[in-house]
């Protein structure tokens, strides 16, 4: 586990030290990809709490974005969730998500961003019903080429319609100034 880290701490260190692309700019378009697993969620209302152990869902994030002033953009998401683990019975669907995510994300102090996401699912948990929830977003970002930055992040998103449940979801991905 501390070999890991360490890992991390020397690859982030390696990227900021690559030459710096400055956080958005007015005017720029971002196209980003970005994955990201569940690692635990609380269920509010059961009071119970579920983690990797239960399942893992792999969830893709394709989204396009723009800078409204420097530093700070608009945009959405379009997510797709897939069940990894473990494998559901016929005829259950591995897609268990789909949502639209618009946000608003802020580049507070190169390399960290952090961005208010709400989500309007019309299929969640395998079966086709509206959920919506609010996300609070904090990460870091790094350039790894003039117009492409990877990131790493943190995500808490709140379901407030159809059930209430916390969480913490990982995401990984890339950006890419168009």
């Amino acid at each position: 586990m501390l070999s890991g880290v360490a890992g991390l701490l020397a690859a982030a260190a390696a990227l900021a030290s690559a030459p710096a692309q400055a956080a958005g700019k007015q005017g720029d378009v971002i196209q980003t990809d970005t994955v990201g697993v569940s690692l635990v969620s609380y269920d509010l209302d059961k009071r119970t709490t579920k983690t990797v152990r239960d399942f893992v869902n792999l969830s893709e994030f394709v989204g396009l974005h723009a800078y409204v002033v420097d530093r700070v953009r608009v945009g959405v998401n379009f997510q797709f969730s897939e069940r990894l683990w473990p494998t559901l019975p016929p005829p259950q669907s591995r897609l268990q998500r789909f949502a639209l995510l618009p946000q608003v994300g802020w580049n507070f102090y190169d390399p960290f961003f952090s961005a208010l996401v709400f989500g309007v699912a019309p299929r969640t948990d395998g079966r086709q019903h509206v959920n919506l929830t609010v996300q609070g977003v904090l990460g870091v970002g790094f350039p790894i080429s003039e117009r492409v930055r990877w990131s790493f992040a943190g995500e808490v998103p709140f379901t407030y319609y159809d059930k209430h449940a916390l969480g913490f979801t990982a995401l990984t991905g890339i950006s890419i100034r168009l």
